[in-house]
């Protein structure tokens, strides 16, 4: 005597395919919606107005002819110029994570000196990060591409 369909091995393996494979599918939809993604802008244009302006800071800086250097040792952030230009007694330094912006985050650095800066950074950065660095009047920016940690100082450009 044939055993019934349902008793047989065969069918409940060609079924649990197809079962197991929309089951890993609402999985990886709720993964998806777990963890957004934080590079995706809302307002382009917003943005893109913002990022002209931002190039216009940049050759401010080239304008003023600002040359830095940025050196992060430990939880310090220490940002010497070249030249012994006016500045303000704070620049403000922020560290922009690549991919994950809750980890950004801005400090200030107070003057060291009379080209020297020095900052005290609430986490010691690794990985790799954007800097930018500008006056508390937002006239000017200079950045850098971290890659962390660093043995030599990191030259800041416009």
């Amino acid at each position: 005597m044939v055993k019934p369909w349902y008793k047989q091995i065969w069918p409940w393996l060609l079924i649990s395919l197809p079962v197991f494979s929309v089951l890993k599918a609402v999985h990886t939809v709720y993964i998806m919606n777990q963890q957004s993604p934080d590079l995706v802008v809302d307002d382009y244009y917003a943005e893109g107005k913002a990022i002209n302006q931002n190039l216009s800071l940049y050759r401010e800086a080239a304008a003023r002819n600002l040359h830095a250097k940025v050196l992060l040792a430990g939880n310090k952030a220490v940002l010497t110029f070249e030249t012994s230009t006016v500045l303000d007694q704070q620049v403000t330094l922020d560290f922009v994570h690549n991919t994950i912006a809750s980890k950004d985050f801005k400090v200030v650095a107070e003057r060291s000196g009379e080209s020297m800066y020095v900052a005290e950074l609430p986490v010691t950065p690794t990985g790799k990060w954007s800097l930018v660095v500008h006056d508390a009047a937002n006239q000017w920016k200079l950045r850098a591409a971290l890659s962390l940690p660093a043995t030599e100082a990191i030259k800041l450009t416009y």
